[in-house]
């Protein structure tokens, strides 16, 4: 029940509106009463009423001057004025506070209640208002982000003009407008050994990802004013961040997506690899800047995981992996099933293209070497996750980092190879050995059985001829 303060000087008005109006009816309670303006506005403050009924003139202090008052400090505050018929100019100036509601003296009680019903649906109309507006907000607050990251994730998939991109739109979903942009596609290695965990543990360290990812944002974002970063959820194993800013900030990009690789790699044992699209100028390029990312994460299948990697265009550099890329192929296939016979072969035709001087120097053979060592290791955790591999990456790299010359990498390469060539067939043969031996266990198991099977019959028999 709503609360209503009368304010008059008059005992008879007070006490006849508090005995002859139907308050409970109307849903109202009288809080108060005050005499003079100085009471009323105390008593305002202490009882804090819904709803105030005044006269004009008072003691201390008119009822406009209370009505002034009170707007300044609860401008949506029904007051009704009680005004005689040659106060006209008194409720023009009420007016001017904001105050529709008046009430001429004499007034009947069934015009009284009219004007109080009038006033209460009013405020129950605003107090509607207020609070589905305050639900909206909230609402629209935790709604919008997901907005954000379906705008985002669709320009990533789906290829806009720019007209097709209002202003509007791109400020509602709280985009910075105007801003070039700049897509960097983080991508998770996932191991072999990881590919046999429940989907609930890889979802977990996906998850503990996103957090260490989200968290160095926050913390390095301060160092890059004017700059906005967004993380679109693209896939199981890509994460794309969007930079919005003036500024390059190609160099502080680059170093802070180095700490994310180390503080994954560091808590979640996980290889982390980044690709660096271009800038682009306006967001209906982002999908382009985003392919240039996924591109320039490809040389992460040439030279390792746990590297950024920045897209440089075709005409900007000679990529001579891509002469190997078919046979580099070949060789992963090989390893999917281990076909080391394949594997041998697919070697000889790379070790023959080697040794003809087909890369342009040290640097190309290195990252061929990278790749094949690369699936050779994912391969070894796949199928033997409990047996250390001949060769762990991080030896390889380190010894690989020491080949200077071009024919001693060749030949150091060969060897790595022919050894996890026979290493590989050693462990196969074994397998076939224990298999084979199970196999033969299981055949004699089996005759043994039923050689005391008809044992038993044969007693069963001669029993019965006995009798």
């Amino acid at each position: 029940m709503k609360t209503i303060m009368l304010v008059d000087d008059d005992p008879h008005i007070i006490k006849a509106l508090t005995d002859h109006i139907h308050w409970s009816s109307l849903g109202l309670r009288i809080a108060g009463t005050a005499a003079n303006g100085i009471d009323a506005l105390e008593l305002f403050h202490r009882l804090q009423p819904d709803l105030v009924m005044t006269d004009v003139y008072l003691p201390g202090m008119t009822g406009l001057e209370v009505t002034q008052a009170l707007r300044k400090e609860h401008p949506h505050l029904p007051i009704i004025i009680l005004s005689g018929y040659d106060e006209f100019e008194n409720a023009r100036a009420a007016m001017r506070w904001g105050v529709n509601h008046f009430l001429l003296k004499p007034a009947e009680v069934e015009e009284i209640e009219s004007v109080l019903r009038d006033v209460l649906l009013e405020q129950d109309v605003r107090e509607r208002h207020e609070r589905l507006e305050r639900t909206y907000k909230q609402e629209i607050g935790r709604v919008l982000p997901y907005l954000r990251k379906h705008f985002l994730h669709e320009l990533l998939t789906t290829r806009y003009r720019a007209d097709e991109l209002p202003d509007e739109r791109i400020s509602y979903v709280g985009i910075q407008k105007g801003s070039p942009v700049r897509a960097i596609s983080l991508q998770l290695n996932r191991p072999g050994f990881l590919t046999r965990m429940k989907e609930r543990d890889w979802q977990l360290l996906r998850y503990g990802a996103a957090d260490i990812i989200q968290e160095t944002i926050k913390v390095q974002i301060p160092h890059m004013p004017d700059c906005q970063v967004e993380i679109v959820d693209y896939s199981d194993r890509v994460f794309v961040l969007l930079l919005f800013a003036e500024n390059d900030y190609l160099e502080q990009v680059q170093s802070l997506v180095e700490q994310m690789i180390d503080q994954i790699f560091t808590y979640l044992k996980l290889e982390l690899s980044a690709g660096i699209g271009s800038v682009k100028g306006h967001l209906c390029e982002v999908m382009d800047s985003y392919l240039e990312s996924r591109e320039a994460l490809e040389a992460a299948e040439f030279q390792g995981g746990s590297r950024v990697y920045r897209y440089q265009s075709s005409e900007a550099v000679e990529s001579s992996v891509t002469d190997y890329s078919l046979l580099l192929r070949q060789w992963n296939e090989a390893w999917v099933d281990i076909r080391p016979d394949l594997a041998e072969e697919v070697w000889h035709h790379i070790r023959s293209l080697l040794d003809e001087g087909s890369c342009n120097g040290i640097q190309d053979v290195q990252v061929v070497a990278v790749s094949l060592f690369d699936t050779l290791i994912h391969s070894w955790n796949r199928h033997y996750p409990m047996l250390a591999p001949p060769l762990a990456m991080g030896g390889f790299l380190q010894e690989i980092q020491s080949k200077y010359a071009l024919q001693n990498l060749i030949s150091w390469l060969d060897d790595i190879i022919h050894n996890w060539l026979e290493q590989t067939r050693k462990e196969m043969a074994r397998r076939r050995a224990i298999n084979s031996w199970n196999r033969s266990n299981d055949t004699w198991n089996c005759i043994t059985l039923k050689r005391s099977v008809l044992k038993r019959s044969l007693r069963v028999c001669l029993c019965i001829l006995n009798i």
